[in-house]
């Protein structure tokens, strides 16, 4: 049955978030990130519960196993990010920015974890190899961050960003294989979304330094041809959204 086909539902998923992402991100510019967001958790929510057949949510969020390594490597390579923190938590210049900052950082990993590492692993799983399922599961979770946040995130474009999310992909994987639970795997991308700063990059306030040089070239290229801004002015933006809906 469809319900039962994981390529079914990962499709049904991708479709909604591609669309709304180009939609939004035309309308409101860097601030595309807050309708999309909830409309992705909304996508979430649904195909969990409908995709989850008979089994009850509360089976992954139950008492771990010990796996004292898995859980050791989950925690660890998911407080990489913290020093991402460190080093620019003077760029929350509003408490708005900071309220949304937390949200994201307190939602997200439930509900992404609930569908990636849960309902869909667990659905490929029951027809491939365990490998198969965390390769499949993994690419889809690192493809979702450019197809959505990169078409307006830059951040979200960094191939950089990419290595570490294939790694943390395989990680939680395993850490829910090794455990049979989702727990430490909220845990640790809990700590990740809060490390990796993400409402600040999805309005492209905190840029990778890697990439400054490369965005400041095209900028100025684009300038001198009078063309458009490569990064908007995202508090701007909003201002003038804001006004032109008043």
């Amino acid at each position: 049955m469809a319900e039962n086909d994981p390529f079914y539902f990962t499709f049904c998923s991708y479709s909604v978030r591609v669309f709304d992402c180009d939609l939004f991100s035309k309308l409101i510019s860097g601030w595309a990130w807050v309708p999309l967001t909830i409309v992705y958790w909304g996508s979430l929510s649904f195909f969990i519960l409908f995709f989850k057949g008979d089994k009850p949510i509360k089976l992954w969020l139950q008492r771990p196993q010990p796996s004292k390594a898995a859980v050791f490597f989950n925690v660890i390579l998911g407080m990489f990010p913290l020093s991402i923190l460190l080093l620019n938590y003077h760029l929350f210049d509003s408490m708005l920015l900071i309220i949304l900052w937390l949200l994201f950082a307190l939602i997200n990993p439930w509900l992404e974890e609930l569908y990636w590492r849960g309902v869909l692993l667990d659905a490929v799983v029951d027809r491939f190899p365990k490998w198969v399922g965390v390769l499949y599961t993994t690419s889809l979770f690192v493809l979702s961050h450019p197809l959505m946040w990169g078409v307006f995130s830059i951040a979200s474009t960094s191939y950089h960003l990419y290595i570490y999310l294939s790694i943390m992909g395989m990680v939680w994987s395993i850490t829910h294989f090794k455990t049979r639970t989702l727990r430490w795997v909220i845990f640790s991308h809990f700590i990740v979304d809060i490390g990796n700063i993400t409402v600040l990059t999805f309005l492209n306030i905190y840029i990778p330094p890697n990439m400054q040089l490369l965005v400041s070239g095209i900028t100025k290229r684009q300038n001198k041809a009078n063309g458009p801004f490569m990064v908007p002015d995202t508090r701007r933006s909003l201002f003038r959204w804001k006004k032109r809906v008043e």
